[in-house]
């Protein structure tokens, strides 16, 4: 038997599982690689050695596959790992591998089975390299592959490339002899039974379902995938001892099977089958009846339609079987006339749910893709088809195709806002560059460096002179009324007066010396404001020199930004040629979507033909038993008028 949704979910679980190994950096030594005995570095690390690989594997082992991944890519760009360079290829091959990036995840494994990696890590990625091949169908490069691996015994790949080649008697002393771990060995078992029932050997397949059986309920480990398991080698054992017409065995292998889990319905058709073909008609006929009533819209119901009456005409309760029979006719067209409607709508109606009606998600490709609501409404005879990797793959191709179109059109409505911002943005450097290119501009900025030169040139010779009278005269203003300002304008005065007596021979001793006790009398005032004028005039000049910076570096500014014309310029025709690459990438986008759309209809007609082939079939079973029951009823009629006219016939004679 083959479980096509169950497989691809446990392979990417124990894809993920196995690619965890490679992760576990808990020591490095010497290693050995045959009887070469290479050396490799003898340290040992206990920890991670690179910050970017510490956290990729917290993300890792948190279960945060993509955030561990992109980790990854980042400290790729930055180059920041470089102690476990091998080993972080390994992880991001292991993660590239269970999102379906088989071609990035080749190539990174392809990097690291050269002779110069380390023993462990090659050996891990021929393993990769040959479960990818797995994957993609290439048996042979995955054999050999697997034997440069020289872990085999480690993993479930020869078990699985002996079952494909049909090598039952291999397949089962690997599975005998390998370190798998416990799901896989109970899913190794029932492959393994699955393949002797389909080569007619019931009695192995049997026996390996019942290691399987036996074997899952020894695990105590809580687990999602034992009871599923479980559940399947039940079934599978079912339906291998109902062919071995071991119908009570059969009976008690069905029964154990979950209810309540979506594979019930195969279990109660066969518990079904085995009562009523082990002559236990009413067990049959309950086991029918409750799969109707819980599962009416199941693949299984269809078949149950017409099982039911079957039981009934078992029991020879004839005309109980005949009203079923009628109503199971009833049943098969309603469903071949819902079949070729639907048949109908799906040559317009579009597969992929449209992401128009909901926003696009950025990272919608790591999620399953929706069918469209016709296809789920009705997926209880498209369950095959929506269950199929392939079907989900393409359709989810389908869907960021479809996502695509709508990012290109966003775009596309965006690009004349682009254009108009450039233009504005060229407009305002024109101005600013205009502006700050004017001569005055550059004339204000020539006036404030000269006052500034003076004013420090000024203040430097104050304070090395330390003039108190000269700091009060520079820093007076216009406003400024202080008595002392008053003073010191006298004094001044006196003093040119003084100078022009003394220059005529009439100025006296007194005089001079008044002058001098006046003098000395407002540099002592003046001494007293000295530091707050000296700070004052700092500040000032400071100011005045960060406004000059301020200028300088605006002028810089406006220089850069005259340079980085061109640049705009450029911007502005990759938005021109953006506009002009979209319609051709839409178009081509749209002819991909039509081809993959085209396609995935087939498949769903396709399989809407078959289950009308199987409806036709179980109308057949029904209008012939139908007749049959019916032409038994017509017959037991004049055989019924035959016995009473016999009877009549005798008591007359008797009377006479």
């Amino acid at each position: 038997m083959y479980y096509p949704s169950f497989t691809r979910t446990l392979s990417l679980a124990l894809t993920l599982a196995a690619s965890s190994l490679c992760a576990q950096e808990a020591e490095i030594v010497a290693e050995t690689d045959g009887p070469s005995n290479e050396q490799r570095a003898p340290q040992k690390y206990q920890r991670a050695q690179d910050l970017a690989y510490g956290a990729t594997l917290y993300e890792y082992f948190q279960g945060n596959y993509f955030d561990a991944l992109s980790t990854l890519l980042v400290a790729q760009q930055q180059d920041s790992i470089q102690i476990h360079r091998d080993n972080a290829a390994l992880i991001e091959g292991g993660i590239s591998l269970g999102f379906g990036l088989h071609n990035r995840a080749a190539e990174l494994f392809e990097q690291q089975t050269n002779a110069e990696a380390v023993p462990k890590y090659r050996r891990t990625a021929w393993l990769k390299l040959a479960e990818l091949n797995y994957l993609n169908g290439d048996f042979i490069n995955a054999a050999a592959h697997l034997e440069k691996s020289g872990v085999a015994e480690e993993s479930s790949l020869p078990l699985n490339l002996a079952l494909r080649n049909k090598d039952l008697t291999t397949a089962k002393k690997l599975l005998e002899s390998s370190d798998l771990f416990p799901a896989e060995k109970v899913l190794g078992h029932i492959n393994l039974g699955a393949a002797f029932a389909r080569s007619s050997q019931l009695p192995a397949a049997i026996h390996e379902y019942q290691v399987a059986v036996d074997f899952a309920e020894t695990i105590d480990i809580p687990s999602t995938e034992i009871p599923i398991l479980l559940d399947k080698a039940h079934i599978g054992m079912g339906y291998a001892l109902a062919l071995s017409e071991q119908h009570t065995e059969a009976k008690q292998a069905f029964s154990r099977v979950r209810l309540n889990t979506p594979w019930a319905t195969r279990a109660l058709l066969g518990m079904a089958w085995s009562s009523i073909n082990g002559e236990d008609y009413q067990a049959g006929i309950d086991a029918l009846q409750f799969l109707l009533d819980k599962h009416r819209y199941s693949p299984a119901a269809r078949e149950a339609m017409v099982a039911l009456p079957y039981g009934y005409e078992k029991l020879e309760n004839r005309s109980v079987a005949l009203s079923a029979y009628r109503n199971a006719e009833a049943y098969y067209l309603k469903t071949l006339t819902e079949l070729q409607q639907l048949q109908q709508d799906l040559t317009t109606e579009p597969l992929a749910y449209d992401p128009v009606q909901r926003e696009a998600w950025r990272y919608g490709w790591l999620q399953l893709a929706q069918a469209s609501p016709l296809l789920r409404d009705n997926q209880h005879f498209l369950r095959p088809i929506l269950q199929s990797d392939r079907f989900q793959l393409r359709l989810t191709e389908l869907r960021d195709l479809q996502q695509l179109t709508q990012v290109l059109q966003s775009w596309q409505d965006k690009l004349p806002l682009f254009t108009d911002l450039i233009e504005e943005r060229h407009l305002r450097r024109t101005t600013i560059i205009d502006h700050y290119n004017s001569a005055q501009f550059d004339q204000q900025l020539q006036m404030a460096k000269q006052q500034y030169d003076h004013l420090r040139a000024a203040l430097e010779q104050i304070e090395r002179e330390r003039d108190a009278l000269t700091l009060l005269a520079t820093t007076a203003t216009p406003d400024d009324q202080s008595e002392t300002l008053e003073l010191l304008e006298i004094l001044t005065g006196a003093q040119e007066r003084l100078k022009k007596i003394q220059g005529s021979g009439k100025a006296s001793q007194q005089q001079a010396e008044t002058l001098a006790k006046a003098r000395g009398i407002l540099l002592w005032q003046a001494s007293e404001q000295y530091h707050d004028k000296l700070w004052q005039q700092r500040k000032s000049l400071q100011q005045l020199e960060d406004q000059l910076r301020s200028g300088r570096e605006q002028r810089k500014k406006t220089d850069t930004e005259a340079q980085r014309g061109p640049q705009l310029r450029q911007l502005a025709y990759r938005v021109v040629t953006a506009g002009d690459k979209i319609p051709a990438q839409q178009a081509a986008i749209v002819r991909a979507s039509e081809l993959i759309e085209a396609d995935l209809r087939r498949e769903v007609i396709a399989q809407l033909g078959r289950e009308q082939q199987q409806i036709h079939n179980y109308m057949a079973h029904t209008r012939l038993a139908i007749a049959r029951l019916q032409d038994a009823e017509m017959q037991a009629i004049p055989a019924a008028s035959q016995a009473d006219s016999d009877t009549d016939n005798t008591g007359a004679a008797d009377h006479e």
